[in-house]
């Protein structure tokens, strides 16, 4: 019987996103398969790194919504900045 790779999203694509992403090549058995950051299209750097390290498919999604109905993600990682974590939650 063979485990199912966690997949993770990210919320957030900048310094600490990609902090997280570059150390995820020492995770086992989990994927970053899935970035989301405001402005959609800022979230292309976080993605490209997740793709450049292997370390996952970095799909972009556009929203939280989206991200968390794909079956492919298991868990999020929240790396907004601190003043809208809050916010991010709510969505």
């Amino acid at each position: 019987m063979s485990k199912k790779r966690l997949g993770v999203g990210f919320i957030g694509s900048g310094f600490i996103s990609q902090f997280h992403i570059r150390s995820w090549i020492n995770i086992r058995n989990a994927d970053v398969n899935g970035v989301i950051a405001k402005p959609v299209e800022s979230a292309g750097d976080a993605a490209a790194l997740v793709k450049k390290l292997a370390v996952g498919e970095g799909k972009i999604f556009s929203s939280i919504t989206d991200m968390v109905a794909d079956p492919d993600i298991d868990a999020l990682w929240i790396c907004s900045p601190n003043y809208n974590r809050i916010e991010v939650m709510e969505e």
